[in-house]
């Protein structure tokens, strides 16, 4: 009861510091148009069904005939209700983090497996590997796949994916492969950063003096324990995902959620979306913290 108080404590705080962000460019005015900004926020927020999103739109008029025929360009701002507009948006975005989500951690947990059965010169040079991957930035990555998409339908006249995003169908293959790309290559250096410490440990020379074999040693304990530990490292990649998104959404020209919050919205629409966006992410690290906590509780760290 006092962990799960905790947890929504620390939820409740999460929540109150995104309303705070997006209310703080009220400061310019003073401490009076903050408070007033942070309490819209939290009215439109516990009304949802009255929040609201705009569409800019551009018009053309010309001139009337005989005069000299004339373009004229009007901006108009079109408001209408969030709901269920935003809903595509939501779930295009929550499926985009998720699928990259768990395409990583596979990913990562076989090559952490193949390391560990890898040969010590292979080891070396997946470290290098690594190292050479982690520098690259993602923009690399998204433009060299996009373009090896585009040469591979010009070759071959098939088109393996869809390499942007148009009005009448999202692209779903290449963001999702690409926006796991470089968390699966941190979550590989994290296991192999604890796959290193836990094959030093006492338990493991306890096992070898049993007589059980490498491969059991490796995938039943190692493998296991520095999974676990891996947890730990759950919100940065979470914070990675969130950040690739914005640039994959932008660079694939989507229309995702991160667009919506990082656009000229209203401040209590983006406020509920930033809420709604951060709940399950929120939900998927105390579980899995949860679970971790639990497990050591139960079977401890070494042999079970």
């Amino acid at each position: 009861m006092v962990k799960f108080i905790k947890g929504l404590g620390l939820y409740g705080l999460t929540c109150t510091g995104i309303i705070l962000i997006l209310a703080s460019p009220a400061l310019i005015v003073g401490l009076n148009g903050f408070s007033a900004s942070a309490l819209a926020i939290i009215k439109g927020i516990l009304q949802p069904h009255a929040l609201s999103y705009y569409v800019s739109s551009e018009t053309l008029s010309f001139g009337e005939m005989p005069e000299v025929r004339s373009v004229e360009f009007h901006q108009q701002q079109v408001e209408g209700d969030l709901f269920p507009y935003i809903l595509d948006s939501y779930f295009y975005s929550m499926s985009l983090l998720f699928g990259s989500f768990l395409l990583a951690v596979i990913v990562s947990s076989f090559a952490g497996l193949l390391y560990i059965q890898s040969h010590s010169f292979m080891k070396k040079m997946t470290l290098t590997a690594i190292g050479i991957l982690e520098s690259l930035p993602d923009v690399f990555f998204i433009f060299s796949i996009q373009l090896v998409v585009v040469w591979f339908y010009k070759q071959t006249g098939i088109e393996p994916a869809a390499p942007y995003s148009t009005s009448d169908k999202q692209a779903y293959v290449l963001p999702l492969l690409i926006s796991s790309i470089v968390p699966s290559i941190y979550l590989w250096k994290v296991l192999i950063l604890f796959i290193k410490e836990e094959s030093e440990k006492d338990y493991v020379v306890f096992a070898k003096s049993k007589g059980l074999s490498g491969a059991a040693i490796s995938f039943r304990h190692i493998f296991r324990n520095t999974a676990l530990e891996s947890v730990a490292h759950l919100p940065l990649v979470i914070l990675t995902l969130l950040t690739n998104l914005i640039v994959i959404e932008y660079l694939f020209h989507s229309s995702g959620i991160m667009g919506f919050i990082m656009g000229n919205q209203p401040a209590s629409s983006r406020a509920f979306m930033l809420i709604l966006l951060m709940t399950p992410l929120y939900l998927l690290v105390q579980g899995a913290n949860r679970y971790r906590q639990r497990f050591y509780e139960t079977r401890g760290g070494g042999i079970g």
